[in-house]
């Protein structure tokens, strides 16, 4: 049984995550940390990306916690979590452990009330299909169903199943962002089916919008030309034109140049109404287009 410490985390998150495991054990409900900030434990680097799954009614939990902590909370009925939001910017998701069912490649999933495991096995890699503890009776001690932890050892990216990347293509862009990131090697079978699926054209099942939401986080990275690299060198890189002037371009911008003004110098060699009705169909928040027409012009 491996119990990890939290002194990596600020001592107000610290604080927090008692006090959840506390509020837990009064509902009489049993709560985990999860995802990224677990995996960011192992690595020994700080995360103030909290992430808690309730095996049970994450809304009723999400309320109890909403009071305690004076918080305020927003709910998302379709994927039963909630988004509290404390004193001081602090925030933290509280979602019900649920399995997932994909009716098709590309959609999103159907979802269903589940186990702590169920939940695990829905994640993406093993990296991040990780758990912590916070009830009294098990605070700080890791579950690892998947050897998430062996691979975080061996800096492997590793896919949980072999339709990973059919039922969700998007995993591949976060493949590029995760590996170089984190500077992990994509394992021999995951990067077998990586590039089946590309070869498949799995992009095709996605909406652009879907597609672009994943390409903004690799555009946010701090330098974001390494993962377009990897994804160019992979395939991978739809929708936006990547190319030698839009890389010297985004090297131009200087470093954590903000994702806004990256998409732009991608973007600069199209014509303006072109550019605005890419922006359109991808979604972009009308704010936003408005910084990146600017930019372009």
């Amino acid at each position: 049984m491996k119990r990890l410490k939290f002194t990596v985390l600020p001592e107000d998150i610290q604080e927090l995550l008692k006090r959840v495991g506390a509020e837990a054990d009064r509902a009489g409900m049993r709560v985990y940390l999860v995802g990224g900030v677990v995996r960011d434990l192992l690595l020994e680097q700080a995360s103030t990306d909290i992430d808690i799954v309730v095996e049970g009614d994450a809304f009723a939990f999400a309320r109890k916690l909403a009071r305690k902590l004076k918080a305020e909370a927003v709910f998302h009925e379709k994927f039963r979590t909630a988004a509290l939001a404390l004193a001081g910017g602090m925030g933290l998701d509280v979602v019900t452990a649920r399995s997932e069912t994909y009716a098709g490649p590309g959609v999103l999933p159907d979802i269903a009330p589940a186990t702590i495991k169920e939940d695990i096995l829905r994640r993406d890699f093993t990296i991040n299909a990780l758990a912590v503890g916070l009830n009294a009776d098990n605070f700080g001690v890791l579950r690892d169903d998947v050897d998430g932890a062996a691979d975080i050892e061996s800096r492997l990216i590793r896919i949980m199943h072999e339709r990973s990347f059919i039922d969700d293509p998007t995993r591949i862009l976060r493949a590029a962002r995760y590996a170089v990131r984190f500077g992990f090697q994509v394992d021999a079978l995951t990067q077998d089916l990586l590039d089946q699926a590309v070869d498949q054209d799995v992009f095709k099942t996605l909406t652009p919008a879907r597609y672009f939401l994943e390409f903004r986080r690799i555009l946010e990275e701090k330098d974001p030309l390494p993962p377009l690299d990897l994804l160019m060198a992979w395939g991978a890189v739809r929708y936006v034109p990547y190319d030698a002037g839009g890389r010297a371009r985004i090297t131009a911008a200087g470093p954590d140049a903000p994702w806004e003004i990256c998409l732009a110098a991608l973007l600069k060699g199209m014509p303006p109404a072109q550019a605005e009705a890419l922006c359109v169909t991808f979604n972009i928040a009308r704010s936003a287009r408005q910084k990146i027409m600017q930019a372009l012009q």
